[in-house]
Formats: structure tokens, C-alpha cells, sequence
């Protein structure tokens, strides 16, 4: 009996490792604490899930630095805020970046085109919604970039108000294109609620990322 149980408890144990994708024993959550929850804040849990599945490897690993979503919020808050510093510009902001068999990034900043040249580049954007414009796949190299319409509290002088996002991911068949679309739109619209943008820009579940 005290066999079985034990041959039950490493069963376990290893379908535990296995599902929250262990490297030397360790899982992502515990050897990436930060990276982990604001991956899983960004992205959904769900997707994070379906993450692992999709770049399933024995050493899933985040390979970028420890940013919580409290100091993203901060630091996206604090530019929208401030006079904006022509010589260095916005900064970008690696908030997701998972490799194993395959890498997955995700990055947000404050867009480096305003509203009217977004709107004239119509060979780059194209409007999915009244706030939204979606980046041609075909020339981000397959990236899903998109910028919104996002008007910070505070920010009485703010110029900028278009908030950038991308998430890149391996090409299929490893990741589908509707879920690479997925994760893009999850990520505009939690960080749209995260920061609260005042002017609630309208980022539907089902955006036509295609254009």
C-alpha cells in the first residue's frame, strides 16, 4: 500500500511539474515570480495555459526582466504625465517574453506617431474601431500590432494618446493565427482597464486584427 501510494504521489507530482512547466524542478511561477503574474495578469490564465502548451519544452523560460504590472502602470502613468522628451523619445516596455520551443513577446509603449499620421499611413494602419488601428501583418514580419486611443487622468497637456501594443509568437502551425490575434486584443484591453484610460476606447473581444 505505502508503494502505491508513493508511486500516486510522484505521479501527481510530476503531472503537477509537467502542467506549470518545471525547469530543474522549479515551475515558472516559483523561479519567475514577477514575470509569471504579469504575464498571467496580461494575458489571461487560460492563455497562459495554452502559452505553455504551444511552446512546450523541458527549460520554458522568461527571458525578460522582472516588470510588474503595478510598475508598468507606473511608468506608462508617469510619461503620459510628464513633458514629452524629444531627444529619447517613449519608453517600450518588454512586458511578456516566454521561449522554449519558440519565443513569445509582448511589448507596450506610448506610439511614436500621433493620431493624424497613424490615420494618413493607410498602407501601414488600418481602422478596426473608432479607436483602434491594426499594423498590416505583412509588414511587422507577422507581429500583431495594434495602437489605441488611451487619455491618462492627469495628463491635462498630454499630445499623446495612442497607447502601441505587440505581441509576437512563432509562425504557424505552432501558433495559430487566431490565437496570436487573441493574445494581441487580450493584452490592449487589459491594459486599457489597468490604466484606465479616460476616454474608454472601444477594444472588442472579437477585434478583426486582420483589418
Amino acid at each position: 500500500m505505502r508503494s502505491l501510494t508513493r508511486i500516486f504521489w510522484c505521479g501527481t507530482m510530476a503531472m503537477l511539474a509537467l502542467s506549470t512547466g518545471c525547469s530543474n524542478g522549479q515551475s515558472l511561477s516559483e523561479k519567475y515570480p514577477t514575470q509569471w503574474e504579469t504575464c498571467n495578469a496580461l494575458f489571461g490564465a487560460k492563455n497562459m495555459e495554452s502559452l505553455r502548451d504551444n511552446l512546450d519544452s523541458g527549460d520554458l523560460k522568461f527571458s525578460n526582466r522582472a516588470l510588474s504590472v503595478a510598475q508598468l502602470k507606473k511608468g506608462l502613468t508617469q510619461e503620459a504625465i510628464d513633458p514629452y522628451d524629444k531627444l529619447n523619445g517613449f519608453k517600450e516596455y518588454e512586458t511578456c517574453g516566454l521561449s522554449g520551443n519558440g519565443r513569445v513577446t509582448a511589448m507596450a509603449r506610448w506610439a511614436a506617431d500621433p493620431l493624424k499620421s497613424v490615420q494618413a499611413n493607410t498602407e501601414r494602419w488600418k481602422r478596426a474601431t473608432a479607436d483602434v488601428y491594426v499594423a498590416d501583418p505583412s509588414g511587422v514580419g507577422g507581429d500583431v500590432d495594434l495602437v489605441f486611443r488611451c487619455a491618462i487622468k492627469g495628463a491635462s497637456g498630454q499630445a499623446q494618446v495612442l497607447l502601441e501594443t505587440r505581441v509576437s509568437a512563432p509562425a504557424p502551425p505552432r501558433f495559430s493565427e487566431a490565437f496570436h490575434q487573441q493574445l494581441a486584443v487580450k493584452l490592449a484591453r487589459t491594459l486599457r482597464d489597468e490604466l484606465a484610460c479616460t476616454n474608454d476606447p472601444n477594444i472588442p473581444d472579437d477585434l478583426d486584427v486582420a483589418g
